[in-house]
């Protein structure tokens, strides 16, 4: 591997060569920082020829012969039959013609004055040639191919509306479009052969998600489980057939089947495993064999090799084979009533002993506003210190979100609160000893936590947090072209969180209430986060200080927002770990 990547996938395109999706984080020097920020990721997709050793970076920045350079290219499709060596790759690409004219829009204005042109390529993986496929524009977010790799539709996200377009010949058909509505765009674009029909999870106009078929013809979309009353969350397409398989619905994620043999196959695995969370994937090209991941709350998840000809299931790797003989946590689910009258679904996480008057951790939602039936690292790592965990589940209350009013301006801290308030009645929790640990926008949670309900934690913990939201939005206004921009992205930040002239977000940052701050601080974050800038976490430790507060910042040196290394995870733990044992006890 060249220096400096970190493996984010791998997957085979025939038997020999082995794709490694990488990434590399790199700080900008300030002369050349421009619209893209403080720290920038580098993504790469390399090709390993296994019986030689050799690997190759396939559309590296030149693209030869295309009198251009590329940036953020995404694997589209591989393993095709009947295209050997062959990835289906995209790209925004700025070529030459069009790059110098357009520069100084590139740095001030909109994505459409940008020069960048949404490229389609055909890339042999054995020598790294690239061909054109197909070309979009700089509003173009996704491709959608069929089973031999050959394009059938893209779509455009502009300020103003969201586009389908399916090709027909050489040319390209409006097949779909809606106005633009915040986060107007399709996240999920997927073909189904069989009917010819692309699927999207598509907003009613009461913001409910619901499963729709869009005719590659241009016919009228068709509403697909129109029976089912709850939000579709999630849908899966076979990807050899390319035919719908199965869809999630409702805050528990319920899983309805569409394909019976696919089903068939899933509950012949879970039946292996009762009690367990089984995940099927990566199947063989026959169907014979398939990986399964199988976990629980309590049992860190175990990979296995399935054979369904003879009945085998042989473990293949393991998440955590250090953990084998530890004695982990156990969990109960639960639901509270709020004091504004709400439901709240939540998990308690108890040392394997249980006791009374424990410490309590918050586990804030976000990082960790996970499935009940997944194994948590970090929950489990407080347990078997002795602490007792509550991890709320705003995500999966069914809760009205709409403008960020669960998120930020303190409902959800607030939900947390009454959490807390239900474990001491039931004597489980000592009320003096209570913190409040969050990542992301976790960590503005536990901050505001902190600074808008003093007097329920003795100590809060902010992991690459938000602190600031006026300044947020300010670097990402920066990122996506400056005052000026009306880039699509910006639309989701106003529908989510708010304008930042709205004088409530500066209210609602926990940087401008460090005085009423009680609890100790610890602020943890990655100087290479891409995400939330780290400035958000230095700018909190200089208000704390200023105000006299306890407060300590560890910085993660080389790490990005994802904790996705075991080192950094170690150093979270073992700085949080001594964190608890001198504020708990």
């Amino acid at each position: 591997m060249p220096a400096g990547l970190r493996v984010d996938w791998l997957g085979w395109e025939d038997d020999d060569t082995l794709l490694v999706d990488a990434a590399k984080t790199e700080r900008m020097p300030a002369s050349l920082r421009l619209n893209w920020g403080r720290a920038v990721r580098w993504r790469r997709l390399l090709a390993f020829d296994i019986p030689s050793g050799n690997s190759r970076i396939l559309l590296s920045d030149e693209l030869s012969g295309q009198g251009g350079f590329e940036t953020g290219a995404e694997l589209i499709a591989w393993a095709i039959p009947g295209r050997p060596h062959t990835v289906m790759m995209a790209a925004d690409v700025a070529y030459r013609t069009s790059y110098r004219p357009s520069l100084g829009t590139m740095i001030h204005n909109t994505r459409g004055d940008s020069g960048m042109v949404s490229t389609l390529f055909a890339v042999d993986a054995g020598t790294g040639k690239e061909t054109v496929i197909a070309q979009g524009d700089a509003f173009t977010n996704q491709w959608v191919l069929d089973a031999g790799g050959n394009p059938v539709a893209r779509d455009e996200t502009r300020p103003d509306s969201y586009t389908i377009y399916a090709r027909q010949g050489g040319d390209w058909r409006q097949i779909y479009q809606h106005a633009a509505q915040g986060d107007s765009e399709i996240g999920h674009l997927e073909l189904d052969a069989k009917t010819h029909a692309l699927l999207a999870i598509i907003p009613d106009a009461d913001g409910r998600r619901r499963l729709w078929a869009i005719p590659l013809d241009g016919s009228a979309p068709k509403r697909l489980l129109s029976d089912v009353s709850q939000q579709v969350r999630w849908f899966e397409v076979d990807p050899q057939a390319l035919s719908l398989s199965a869809v999630w619905v409702g805050p528990d994620e319920r899983e309805i089947w569409i394909d019976a043999s696919a089903r068939a196959r899933y509950e012949s695995v879970a039946r292996a495993f009762p009690g367990r969370q089984v995940r099927v994937y990566d199947p063989s090209q026959d169907g014979g064999e398939t990986l399964a991941e199988v976990q629980s709350f309590s049992e860190p998840p175990i990979y296995y090799l399935i054979n369904f000809s003879n009945h085998s299931a042989v473990i293949a790797g393991e998440a955590y084979p250090q953990l084998a003989h530890v004695t982990l946590g156990t969990a109960r689910s639960i639901q509270y009533q709020t004091q504004d009258g709400q439901t709240v679904r939540a998990q308690v996480v108890l040392p394997s002993g249980g006791g009374k008057d424990l410490s309590l951790v918050v586990l804030t939602p976000g990082e960790w506003d996970r499935d009940a039936q997944e194994f948590d690292w970090f929950a489990q790592y407080l347990a078997a210190r002795g602490y007792a965990v509550l991890r709320p589940h705003l995500a999966l209350t069914g809760l009205p979100s709409e403008g960020g009013a669960i998120w930020w301006g303190g409902a959800s801290q607030r939900y947390a609160v009454d959490g807390v308030s239900l474990l001491v009645q039931e004597g489980v929790v000592d009320p003096h000893r209570v913190c409040i640990v969050g990542m992301g926008y976790g960590g503005y949670a536990a901050l505001a936590g902190a600074a808008f309900f003093p007097s329920t934690y003795a100590c809060a913990v902010s992991i690459n947090g938000i602190s600031d939201l006026p300044a947020l939005l300010a670097h990402e206004q920066h990122v996506f072209g400056g005052a000026d921009s009306n880039h699509a992205a910006l639309a989701v930040w106003d529908a989510s969180v708010g304008s930042r002239s709205d004088p409530k977000l500066a209210a609602e940052s926990p940087v401008h209430a460090a005085k009423a701050v009680a609890a100790a601080v610890l602020l943890i974050h990655g100087d290479d986060d891409t995400v939330v800038p780290v400035e958000q976490s230095l700018e909190m430790q200089s208000a704390l200080k200023k105000a006299g507060k306890r407060v300590t910042f560890v910085g993660l040196d080389g790490s990005d927002h994802s904790l996705d290394r075991a080192s950094t995870r170690t150093a979270v733990l073992k700085a949080v770990g001594g964190f608890l044992q001198a504020s708990l006890h």
